[in-house]
């Protein structure tokens, strides 16, 4: 079908070109005459000295009155060039009447004395029955010249004067051109011309012409020298302008003579026949042609551009296909231009380039064709990758929201449609010990189980690398959902047998249900995601239905995280400090930096709910790069003001500390506040350090090189490892406030903390307690030979505008408080 439609295309287009051609030949010939005036107006030259115009011009006619003027005046003329030693002189002026006798004898007695001049004869179709006839000069006149020769032009479509015919007359092409009579009188022999004359002369009854010769015009009207006729005639030109010079007469007047529009003339200016006459003359003396490829010659420079022009487009890679045409045409016509420039042979490009143009139109179909071929070959294995996954062989995440598209379309009312979503965990640890290979044979093995725990009517498809989809339909009630939810739970905690070894998945299920949990597809889709990432998040998995409760969890935290972007922004957060002091004075030694968000409309969001969302969504980063520009900022202006050395603690998240560009970012906050580096402690948990062990030495070696304390927050809490505190560069511990708080009443707390202060002093390390809340906490741990203490016996975390009542000089210990458990620290 599609081959039938092809060639029947392409037999229309070969009749639409055959018909083109036929009915735009002019148009293609103008297209021709355009390009040939363009290589001929960019091969101008200067023209030969030797050719000189004599032009009766508006200022000879204001001296010498109206045309025409008497022949005696010619003679006149004429007397002067012969006294110069003119070589030859062409009269391009019709003496087809005469004036008076003794006027033509005396014309004719100058014409004798020089003894080369040419006079011209031109057509015309003056007589009563229109026949042409020859304006010949009078016989008294043309009795003593040299020869005679035809000023006829040949006019091309287009009206412009390119060309004139080297013989013409009425009857046969007896007469040669004026150039050319002009050019044998003057050298005493004919021109060597490109090309053979014609051997045989026409005859008929009007006008004949041959032997057409393309004019090489020199340049524009006024290239050639013109002298004014009167000031020949009075003597004005110097003789040595004039000696030796090929001399044409005639006129440049407008409204006089002949003037002719030629590939030069610029747009609205035509050139004088006298000039034209001239540029022929030049060429002749010259030898400078321009032959026009013969019928052969065309041929064969066509044949040569398609053999060599269309085997290389074929050859071109299909994206480069659609190039090759404007290539070969600009190759055409660029050789067009250099055969025209350097050989002076004019070949007229344009049927090159409908032939090209056909063979183009031919290839193109042919490959069109070979295309549609291919595609109807690819059409199924397309289809199967658009809407299949090549591994399991299960419809992927595209065509499966179709398929729910249309379930949900031609539900009825009343019925249910479940959409599970299936989140396989463990894959990772098959590709880690098997190979990627066999990761893909094992989730090859999980689709199957999916298949086998659900009804061959219900869509099963593979939504991603590790997440399937099935879709329940027709449900009246969620019994048949959960039942299939357990039992693909109990298929898939099945062990899977791979290559000698037993591995294990941990599915996750996200269930959606329509219409409840929405009634489009992206909305059921959505929800069963947020269900499945909460059952992955939840240590037990399992199945998790998407619910109000959920959906309100997830839309505050939601409207949290949009709003701590605008948090930072909106000067919501604040930065407060907690004094930390000497155990056994109670002096202040410096503070700790900690965050406050105070929520325009919640009020103060403690920490523990809007740093996990900050890390979450990457906000940690500006936020923590704020809090310790902010915090290390504020204790400079207070170390200045008041002539002190107190340092500052500032919190490190796990995601911060790990950053490539922590230890630049630091260094530069540094930098901007002016604070020295020792006066900045940085407080890591023992589960942030312990994430990836060579990176935690490399990073806080690098912290330590640049001078900043390091401390490890809440110990006792995590590892609490001997060996990895030999192994950290660290400054001190900070006893979590857990083991504080129970000191009056634990002796375990007590023992805890000792074991924990004892270690840390035999590293070399010092200690300092958060939490303390009593005078009986603090004195057991000053017992204790714990060097700082920071609580809310002490301080409270305050803003900055109430720490300067602390620092005030001398500086004293803060004064005791009596504890509110709600005013405790988060």
């Amino acid at each position: 079908m599609i081959r039938r439609r092809t060639q029947q295309l392409l037999i229309l287009g070969f009749i639409i070109l055959i018909v083109a051609v036929g009915v735009n030949t002019s148009a293609l010939k103008r297209i021709d005459l355009i390009l040939y005036d363009t290589w001929l107006s960019l091969s101008t030259t200067k023209p030969p000295s030797d050719v000189v115009i004599i032009a009766i011009d508006e200022k000879s006619i204001d001296k010498l009155g109206r045309w025409p003027w008497p022949r005696t005046t010619h003679a006149e003329l004429l007397d002067q060039l012969t006294e110069v030693q003119t070589k030859a002189v062409g009269f391009d002026i019709i003496f087809s009447e005469m004036e008076n006798i003794i006027s033509d004898q005396a014309f004719s007695d100058s014409i004798a004395r020089h003894g080369n001049i040419i006079l011209a004869v031109a057509p015309d179709n003056i007589s009563e029955d229109k026949k042409i006839v020859e304006l010949l000069p009078t016989p008294i006149i043309a009795y003593n010249s040299n020869g005679i020769g035809h000023v006829d032009t040949e006019l091309d479509v287009d009206g412009i004067s390119r060309q004139v015919y080297l013989y013409a007359g009425l009857g046969d092409a007896h007469w040669p051109a004026f150039g050319l009579a002009l050019q044998k009188s003057a050298s005493g022999k004919s021109p060597s011309l490109p090309f053979e004359l014609s051997r045989s002369t026409p005859v008929g009854t009007g006008w004949v012409r041959h032997s057409p010769f393309m004019i090489p015009f020199y340049g524009p009207p006024g290239h050639i020298q013109r002298y004014s006729y009167i000031d020949v005639l009075n003597g004005a030109i110097k003789a040595e302008l004039l000696k030796d010079k090929i001399v044409l007469v005639g006129a440049t007047a407008s409204g006089m003579g002949d003037a002719i529009s030629t590939p030069v003339s610029g747009q609205h200016q035509q050139m004088p026949g006298v000039e034209l006459n001239a540029n022929i003359t030049a060429a002749l003396l010259e030898s400078r042609f321009i032959v026009v490829a013969t019928p052969l010659t065309k041929t064969l420079i066509t044949l040569a551009l398609a053999f060599i022009i269309l085997p290389i487009s074929m050859l071109l890679p299909r994206r480069y296909f659609p190039l090759s045409l404007p290539l070969s045409l600009i190759v055409t016509i660029l050789l067009s231009w250099v055969l025209f420039i350097e050989l002076r042979l004019w070949f007229a490009p344009t049927n090159a380039i409908l032939i090209q143009l056909f063979f183009f139109l031919l290839i193109s179909w042919r490959r069109y064709s070979e295309a549609q071929n291919r595609i109807s070959i690819l059409n199924k294995e397309v289809y199967q990758q658009l809407n299949f996954d090549p591994l399991t062989h299960l419809p992927n995440k595209t065509m499966f929201k179709d398929q729910l598209t249309a379930t949900l379309e031609s539900t009825e009312k009343g019925k249910n449609v479940s959409l599970l979503i299936i989140h396989l965990g463990g894959i990772k640890e098959v590709n880690n010990r098997l190979g990627l290979n066999s990761g893909d044979k094992i989730l090859s093995m999980a689709a199957q189980q999916i298949k086998k725990g659900v009804d061959h009517s219900y869509p099963v498809a593979r939504l991603s690398g590790i997440e399937f989809a099935v879709m329940l339909t027709k449900q009246e009630d969620h019994e048949e959902t959960e039942h299939i939810g357990r039992r693909l739970i109990q298929l898939l905690q099945l062990p899977c047998e791979l290559e000698g070894e037993h591995f294990f998945f941990k599915p996750s299920i996200g269930v959606s249900i329509y219409p409840d949990d929405g009634i489009d597809t992206n909305k059921l889709l959505s929800n069963a995601y947020t269900a499945m990432h909460k059952a992955k998040s939840n240590s037990k998995r399992g199945l998790f239905y998407y619910s109000l409760r959920l959906k309100e969890e997830i839309l505050n935290e939601s409207s949290l995280t949009r709003d701590l972007h605008l948090a930072l922004n909106q000067n919501q957060l604040e930065v407060y400090y907690q004094p930390q002091v000497l155990s056994s004075t109670g002096v202040i030694i410096g503070f700790e930096a900690l965050l406050r968000w105070k929520h325009p409309e919640r009020g103060l969001i403690p920490p523990s709910e809007f740093i996990p969302i900050a890390e979450k969504t990457g906000l940690i980063m500006p936020i923590g790069d704020w809090v310790m520009e902010t915090a290390c900022e504020q204790i400079q202006q207070w170390n200045k003001k008041y002539n002190k050395e107190i340092r500052i603690a500032v919190n490190i998240s796990a995601i911060q500390f790990f950053d490539n560009f922590l230890v630049h970012r630091i260094s530069n906050i540094l930098k901007i506040t002016g604070l020295s580096p020792h006066l900045l402690e940085l407080e890591l948990t023992e589960t942030a350090l312990m994430q990836d062990f060579n990176s935690t030495i490399d990073i806080l070696h690098q912290l330590k090189e640049m001078g900043i304390n390091i401390a490890v927050d809440d110990f006792g809490t995590g590892y609490s490892s001997l060996s990895y505190l030999k192994q950290f560069p660290l400054d001190r511990i900070k006893i979590d406030q857990s083991f504080v708080r129970d000191l009056d009443e634990s002796s375990e707390s007590v023992e805890i903390t000792q074991a924990i202060i004892t270690m840390a002093h035999n590293l070399n390390l010092q200690v300092i307690a958060e939490g303390v809340e009593t005078a009986q906490q603090r004195g057991q741990l000053l017992t204790q030979t714990c060097e700082e203490l920071q609580g809310f016996y002490f301080s409270k975390p305050l803003p900055k505008e109430k720490i300067n009542a602390l620092l005030q000089p001398p500086l004293k210990s803060p004064p005791h408080n009596e504890i509110n458990p709600s005013d405790k620290k988060h």
